[in-house]
């Protein structure tokens, strides 16, 4: 991650319009900002959506150190996973509206804050339980990015544009989890698990100064009301009733929890049933993370050639429920080998960076004027599916087959497809016709 904001602070100085003077008014400071149509902002938003899976995925090599350092057993140090992932998906209820009341870019600061202080403290915390704490804190300061990023989106794109752009983002944010663990074993070999969070600082430091120094503000009007209760649950209320919204916004959740199911699952199966090797098993999971940089690609330059979004939502939805079917067949009947897996694996996550975009395109586009409710209701019920598939994944392993693994990936793919032909599109079509008329 700190090569990749380096890279953006350097193009930052040369590529984009800035006026690099010695002394600045604040006139020509206010000129120092990213231009939205540009490979720099994409980057910036990548790398804020990628702060939660770099979180996540550079700390978990060192949970046996951890375990040892802080005397504390395996179980307690996986808490901090825990927690991190109920800060992320709360605290997205929470900046979506405070975006919506005082500007995108004010409370983006104050999230990337947090998150630098939360990544501190973990380095220097000197018990479990303090771990665990700032753990939570830096899930909530990883959450406004998710957001956000989502918020500045819709504030500033419309229609193609808009899906190509969460494309893009989405194939940045692919790089996280293929990167992460490699660069977290890569610190445990120079330095201690502390070193981790010490870098994760380090990164969030360089966002948050990216963020200073070149966001604009995105918000065109703010709503002084957004965060007075009777307010926000109105707005909440208008998301959850808006069958388009909430529809997409299904959609998007229970497709992601397919994905999920293959992230907790498949340490369970490939190594503990398929007896791959650890350092087979990363390149193996890597390959999965770039069916879904490939799949966000593809969207992203059909988007822009007029593909509509109802065409690319169809075919990502009916391969991922023909790939989920096919592996849980595979599972059941006891051919489940690397070769039979890992190509249908592939093209599952592959259909992610198709749908994913699209299907959160159309959950926050009904709504401008609330875009940052509606962006912290789709991340919240993301997080929740992410977290149900899980926890169902490990409850149901029986420790022989693939077989959990596989029916539960069949089971949120149907349900994301059923969410699509059952309630999203035909609400959709209805308001087409409606608004025609």
């Amino acid at each position: 991650m700190i090569q990749v904001i380096a890279y953006l602070a350097f193009i930052n100085v040369w590529a984009f319009d800035y006026e690099f003077v010695p002394k600045m008014s604040v006139r020509q400071a206010k000129k120092m900002r990213i231009r939205p149509k540009t490979l720099s902002f994409t980057i910036l938003l990548g790398a804020l959506a990628a702060l939660p899976p770099l979180s996540i995925d550079m700390g978990l090599p060192a949970f046996p150190t951890i375990s040892t350092s802080l005397k504390t057993s395996p179980g307690v140090v996986g808490l901090t996973l825990s927690l991190f992932m109920i800060g992320f998906a709360v605290a997205q209820l929470i900046f979506g509206p405070l975006s919506d009341r005082y500007g995108r870019r004010p409370i983006l600061l104050v999230g990337c804050g947090l998150f630098v202080l939360a990544g501190a403290a973990c380095a220097t915390a000197p018990s479990i339980n303090t771990l665990i704490a700032w753990r939570l804190v830096q899930g909530a300061g990883a959450g406004a990015g998710m957001v956000l990023t989502l918020a500045i989106v819709r504030d500033l794109f419309e229609g193609p544009a808009a899906r190509a752009q969460l494309s893009y983002v989405n194939l940045v944010m692919g790089v996280a989890p293929m990167i992460a663990p490699t660069i977290g074993t890569w610190v445990l070999a120079i330095a201690s698990w502390r070193t981790i969070y010490g870098t994760l600082a380090v990164g969030g430091l360089l966002v948050l100064l990216s963020v200073a120094l070149g966001l604009s503000e995105s918000l065109a009007a703010r709503d002084l009301d957004a965060i007075k209760p009777h307010r926000l649950i109105k707005n909440y209320g208008r998301i959850l009733s808006n069958r388009i919204c909430l529809g997409y916004a299904l959609v998007n959740a229970l497709s992601f929890g397919c994905m999920f199911t293959y992230v907790a699952g498949s340490p369970l199966v490939l190594l503990n049933v398929l007896k791959v090797p650890t350092t087979t098993y990363g390149w193996l999971f890597a390959s999965t993370a770039f069916g879904i940089m490939i799949g966000s690609f593809l969207n992203g330059q059909l988007s822009m050639r007029g593909v509509s979004s109802s065409r690319l939502l169809a075919f990502g939805l009916l391969t991922a429920v023909a790939t989920s079917v096919a592996l849980t067949i595979v599972s059941v009947s006891g051919a489940a080998q690397l070769i039979t897996l890992m190509p249908l694996l592939i093209l599952n996550t592959f259909c992610l960076g198709i749908i994913s975009p699209n299907a959160i395109h159309a959950a926050i586009q009904p709504l401008p004027e609330i875009a940052g409710v509606a962006a912290g209701t789709v991340g919240f019920l993301q997080m929740s599916c992410g977290a149900l598939a899980s926890g169902l994944v490990a409850l149901l392993y029986d420790g022989r087959t693939a077989i959990a693994m596989s029916s539960l990936m069949a089971v949120f793919a149907i349900a994301s497809y059923a969410a699509y032909v059952g309630l999203a599109r035909p609400a959709e079509l209805r308001f087409t016709r409606a608004s025609s008329d």
